[in-house]
């Protein structure tokens, strides 16, 4: 009978003793990488090498919004990712950005962002949606995170231990400068999760203590995988509901009455500013 081992990090906070599943001793090649399934899809053919820069929308409606409003083109139907498809689309005299839909939570993003790597991607800007529940956002606004605390089990498989993982200061700011705008836009902490119906209130109540004012799903883990791979990411956020702050509060605010026009705009705006400087 295999011995069985448990690895236990030795960092411990607040929040209580995490595991490692990365070890820095370990030296031995992935079983798998994102090249190795690229090359099996296809049967040994090539795939089309993609532009340097990658706008992943961690929304459902962004890529049809892209193909509605700009001349845009298909550069492959299929990114072949382990996790769910996307198509690649690109814009008619722009051709060094790409749009993919980059799944939702932080397997699917890191899945992606491997595969984006392996097709010859060196810059990705991640444009999602989070719940906020600090009194310091709004349904509507725009969050730059300058810091993203890690509680996804994802970055955990890249890094031995991990709390915290920051965005570039150059990146925030040059962010923060376009979108400031058109949006309350505020360089603000935010949280990851991956476990959506374990934001307790407790938890959450934490969060403010320690100044963190919304969460996502993705985030910590694009900018862990981009950071192990050496390539530059940005995080754009909109705050798409509000979470109640006490089991007394009135119910989750889930968008606003004008929060479709308000998420179109935000859409539009994020893909002008993934090509400001193409």
């Amino acid at each position: 009978m295999m011995k069985q081992i448990l690895f236990i990090l030795v960092w411990k906070d607040k929040m209580g003793v995490m595991l490692m599943w990365m070890h820095n001793e370990d030296k031995s090649e992935p079983v798998i990488t994102a090249k190795k399934h690229i090359d099996s899809s296809h049967k040994g053919g090539k795939m089309t090498k993609l532009p340097p820069k990658a706008v992943v929308f961690c929304m459902g409606c962004a890529m049809e919004y892209l193909k509605e409003n700009y001349n845009a083109k298909v550069i492959t139907k299929k990114v072949p990712k382990f996790i769910g498809t996307s198509e690649c689309l690109a814009i008619e005299g722009h051709p060094n950005v790409c749009f993919v839909h980059g799944g939702y939570g932080s397997p699917a993003i890191a899945d992606t962002v491997e595969t984006l790597v392996a097709l010859g991607v060196k810059d990705i800007i991640l444009i999602g949606l989070c719940g906020g529940f600090s009194d310091k956002v709004n349904v509507g606004d725009v969050i730059i995170p300058n810091m993203i605390l890690s509680e996804e089990g994802t970055s955990l498989h890249y890094y031995e231990s991990i709390q915290f993982i920051n965005q570039s200061a150059s990146m925030v700011l040059k962010g923060a400068s376009y979108f400031s705008q058109y949006f309350k836009t505020y360089q603000l902490n935010t949280v990851t999760t991956d476990a959506v119906y374990r934001e307790t209130f407790y938890k959450e109540n934490y969060w403010r203590t320690m100044g963190w004012v919304a969460v996502d799903m993705e985030s910590s883990a694009l900018l862990s995988v981009s950071k192990y791979y050496g390539i530059e990411a940005n995080v754009i956020l909109l705050v798409s509901d509000k979470h109640p702050i006490s089991q007394e509060d009135e119910k989750w605010k889930w968008g606003s009455l004008d929060f479709d026009n308000i998420l179109k705009d935000f859409i539009n705006h994020s893909i002008k500013y993934s090509m400001d400087d193409d």
